[in-house]
C-alpha cells in the first residue's frame, strides 16, 4: 500500500474540540459560531473505475464543506485512470486532497479501514463515507458536520421520513427496503438504513467499536459498522437523504455481492457477541472432543487391534489429534482472537509445546490405569489420560498460544 502522495506538507493539526450548533449550519454551508475551534474532518472517497465522475465530484465537495475538510481518495488501481486524475486534481487542491493507492481491488471495507487508519494517525476528529458517484450529494455534508458535533454517528438515511431515492425501478426499491429490513430484524437493531453507503464517524466513535474487530470486507461492512456502534452505545442519528441512482460508470454491486451482504448478517450477529473464557472453554472441550475422538479412533486400531506398544501409539495419537486441535481453535475456538494471523508452523509447534504436560498427565493416568485396573478395552484408560490434561491444555491455549494480539 503506498502512501498518499500530496503537492505539499501534511494537513495542519487543527483542534479536535466540539464548536456549538448554529441555525446557518444548514443553510447550504457549514457556518461555525465566532470563536469556536474547527473540527479536523477527512472525507473518505473509495473508487475503482471512477474517472468519469471524480473530477466533478471532488470540485463539488471543496464547494459545499468548511476549510477544516479534507478529501482522501482510496483507489483500488482503477484501470480507467482514476488515480491519475486525481493526482492532477492535487496540485489545485494542495494540502486538502490526498490519493491513497491500493495494488487491487480488495473490497469497500477495506478501503473504508485503510482510510481510517490513514486519518487517525493524522489526528483527524471526523470521517465521512461517501460514494464517488453523486449518489450521495455533497449538499448534506454540512448538515453531517453539524450534526456530528453532539452524536458519534451520523447516518444519511434513506428510509426515515423526507428520505428516499431517484431513479430506482419498484422491484430495486423493495430489495433494497427489503435487505435493511432483513437485517434489522437479524440483528434486533432499530437503525432504520442499515445498508446505506452515507455515514459520518467521530473517532472516538470508531475507537469504541474497535476497528481491528471488524471482519466484513465488501457491502456488509456498511451493517457491521453500525450494528457494532449500536451495541457499543454510541450517540446515533439518522438524517434523511435523497440517494440518486449513478448516471456515469457502473455500479460495483452484483446478485453475488447481495446474496453474501445477508448471509454475512449472521455472521456480524455471531461475531459481535462477546466472547467470554467460558464461551472459548465450551469450544476448546468440543474441539478437544473431536480430538478425542480420532485420537481413540487411531489408539484402538493400532494398540487393541494390531497389539503396537501402548506409549508409542499414544505419542502417534497425541501428535494427530493434537494438529486436528490447533487448526479448530484457531479457526474456531479462539478465532477472535487469532484472525489477524495465519496458520503457521511456529504456532502449531508452540501449541504442541503448550500441550506436552497434558501428554505426561495422559501417559502417566494410562500407565496407571491399565496396571491397577483391568478395563476391557486398553483405550478406556487413554480416555482418562486425556480427560486429566485438558484444564492444562486450555489454560496454556489461551493465554500463551492464542493470545490475543494487542
Amino acid at each position: 500500500m503506498q502512501e498518499p502522495r500530496a503537492k505539499s506538507q501534511e494537513p495542519r493539526a487543527k483542534s479536535q474540540e466540539p464548536r456549538a450548533k448554529s441555525q446557518e449550519q444548514y443553510n447550504g454551508a457549514l457556518v461555525f459560531v465566532k470563536g469556536a475551534a474547527p473540527l479536523k474532518a477527512l472525507i473518505c472517497v473509495p473508487t475503482y473505475n471512477e474517472a468519469e465522475n471524480i473530477e466533478p465530484f471532488i470540485n463539488a465537495v471543496f464547494n459545499k464543506v468548511p476549510a477544516c475538510a479534507d478529501v482522501l481518495v482510496i483507489d483500488d488501481n482503477s484501470p480507467d485512470g482514476t488515480a491519475a486524475t486525481v493526482e492532477n486534481l492535487i496540485e489545485q487542491f494542495p494540502e486538502r486532497l490526498y490519493l491513497l493507492k491500493r495494488p487491487q481491488k480488495q473490497g469497500l471495507g477495506v478501503a473504508y479501514l485503510a482510510a481510517f487508519e490513514w486519518g487517525r494517525t493524522r489526528n483527524y476528529s471526523v470521517f465521512l463515507e461517501i460514494d464517488a458517484d453523486f449518489s450521495h450529494n455533497p449538499k448534506y455534508i454540512p448538515i453531517m458536520l453539524a450534526e456530528i458535533q453532539t452524536y458519534d454517528v451520523i447516518i444519511g438515511s434513506r428510509n426515515i421520513q423526507k428520505g428516499g431515492v431517484e431513479g430506482w425501478s419498484a422491484f430495486r426499491n423493495f430489495i433494497s427496503k427489503g435487505s435493511s429490513l432483513y437485517a434489522r430484524m437479524v440483528l434486533g437493531c432499530p437503525i432504520k438504513d442499515l445498508t446505506g453507503g452515507f455515514n459520518m464517524w467521530t473517532s472516538n466513535g470508531l475507537e469504541k467499536i474497535g476497528l481491528k474487530n471488524i471482519v466484513s470486507k465488501g457491502y456488509s461492512f456498511q451493517v457491521e459498522m453500525k450494528y457494532r456502534a449500536w451495541k457499543a452505545g454510541l450517540r446515533i442519528k439518522e438524517i434523511p437523504i435523497v440517494f440518486v441512482d449513478r448516471t456515469h460508470g457502473k455500479s460495483k454491486m452484483s446478485k453475488k455481492i447481495f446474496l453474501e451482504a445477508l448471509l454475512n448478517v449472521w455472521k456480524i450477529k455471531q461475531d459481535a457477541l462477546v466472547d467470554t473464557a467460558f464461551g472459548q472453554f465450551i469450544r476448546f472441550c468440543i474441539t478437544g472432543g473431536l480430538g478425542t475422538v480420532t485420537n481413540l479412533v487411531i489408539f484402538f486400531i493400532f494398540a487393541d487391534t494390531f497389539g503396537m506398544p501402548e506409549i508409542p501409539v499414544s505419542i502417534g495419537c497425541f501428535l494427530i489429534s493434537d494438529t486436528q486441535n490447533y487448526i479448530m481453535n484457531h479457526k474456531w475456538s479462539f478465532a477472535r482472537n487469532t484472525r489477524q494471523t495465519a496458520l503457521s508452523v511456529k504456532k502449531w509447534l508452540a501449541f504442541l509445546g503448550s500441550s506436552l504436560a497434558g501428554l505426561a498427565v495422559n501417559i502417566l493416568v494410562m500407565t496407571a490405569v491399565l496396571s491397577y485396573f483391568t478395563p476391557p478395552f486398553k483405550f478406556i484408560a487413554q480416555a482418562y489420560g486425556i480427560l486429566a490434561g485438558m484444564v492444562i491444555n486450555f489454560i496454556t491455549s489461551k493465554f500463551i498460544v492464542f493470545m490475543r494480539n494487542k
